[in-house]
């Protein structure tokens, strides 16, 4: 399974968004999506049994966000998807937003993390702001608004070229093809590397 890619825009900012599988076997494709990003949206499962299934022992959601550290993503959000099958609980968001601080805290994360709750089927507190039965506890931005208020990473254009590579491939016509990520520097054309 691979990371599916897609770009949109906000206000602000053009997004890549890169989605990296959850399950076990597909760690490899989760760290390559990783090594790519610049912050990172962690998504959980509300309902009762997923979410205690992926965070606690065994689970991917502890696993992900150590990578997500290790990989030196500082930026995130926590984004309490299908809030709707437990019909827009604050008991239970406020349950998985204090077991996930706790852990992402002793993970290194800052306690600048932002917990979104919301619902990807329907929609809900996504793009536009929720409908009663979340606005009438939930105050804070919609999962766009998240995304478009993270800071942008310095890049560092002074500094020799550094370019993580994610991927070779052979091109159609011209030889061999490679994908990834600047970290530092510039290249231009011309230039060899």
């Amino acid at each position: 399974m691979d990371i599916g890619h897609s770009k949109f825009e906000t206000k602000t900012k053009s997004i890549t968004l890169l989605d990296a599988p959850g399950h076990k076997d597909f760690i490899p494709n989760m760290i390559t999506g990783a090594t790519q990003a610049d912050v990172a949206l962690l998504v959980v499962d509300a309902t009762r049994g997923e979410f205690e299934t992926g965070f606690d022992s065994g689970g991917q959601t502890r696993e992900h966000a150590l990578l997500l550290r290790s990989l030196g993503i500082s930026q995130l959000a926590v984004i309490v998807n299908k809030l709707d099958t437990v019909d827009w609980s604050k008991e239970r968001f406020d349950e998985i937003v204090s077991k996930i601080s706790i852990f992402l805290k002793q993970a290194g994360f800052k306690d600048n993390v932002i917990f979104v709750p919301c619902s990807g089927l329907s929609g809900e507190n996504i793009l536009t702001k929720p409908k009663e039965s979340l606005s009438n506890w939930y105050k804070g931005p919609t999962l766009v608004d998240v995304i478009d208020n993270f800071k942008c990473p310095e890049r560092h254009m002074n500094k020799p070229f550094r370019f993580s590579i994610n991927d070779i491939f052979k091109g159609t016509g011209s030889g061999f093809c490679v994908s990834g990520h600047v970290q530092t520097g510039m290249i231009s054309l011309g230039d060899k590397f």
